[in-house]
């Protein structure tokens, strides 16, 4: 899998949801299914909010990070700019999730994205998403280019 993702300038190797360089960070590893973005996490002890029970930032970092691979996938660079979370069922310490995300719609520099994250034993929708995202030119937003 290829973690360390360039394109267009992005290094994200640092990226505290998937940068295999970031020493703190989750290291999620994404995968492509069709047009899907897909993260499998197991909630650990040190996920959780109320014991046992998956914090809600967690789950956030779930979709942020499945959702920009779903754009990525078609080597665009683009930041979040709004995220709804609705939670379906509790995740707990010891579940395999399944996060997936697509691209529902795009619009000039807007882009719409949907994401569930499943329980991958039960089924159960643990919580849905979605995102919008603005294409941006980093060299600009940042004001400094960004080498890998």
């Amino acid at each position: 899998m290829d973690q360390g993702v360039v394109m267009k300038n992005a290094d994200i190797s640092r990226c505290f949801g998937c940068g295999v360089d970031n020493p703190v960070g989750l290291h999620l590893e994404k995968r492509y299914v069709g047009d899907k973005a897909r993260i499998d996490f197991t909630v650990e002890p040190e996920y959780t909010g109320f014991s046992g029970l998956m914090h809600g930032g967690v789950t956030c970092i779930l979709f942020d990070e499945v959702m920009f691979h779903a754009i990525a996938k078609k080597e665009i660079v683009a930041v979040i700019a709004k995220m709804t979370v609705d939670y379906r069922s509790p995740a707990l310490v010891g579940d395999r999730l399944v996060c997936e995300s697509q691209i529902v719609k795009q619009e000039g520099r807007k882009i719409e994205v949907a994401a569930t994250i499943v329980n991958g034993k039960t089924k159960a929708i643990v919580a849905e998403g979605k995102g919008l995202f603005i294409e941006v030119d980093l060299e600009k937003l940042i004001g400094v280019e960004n080498k890998s």
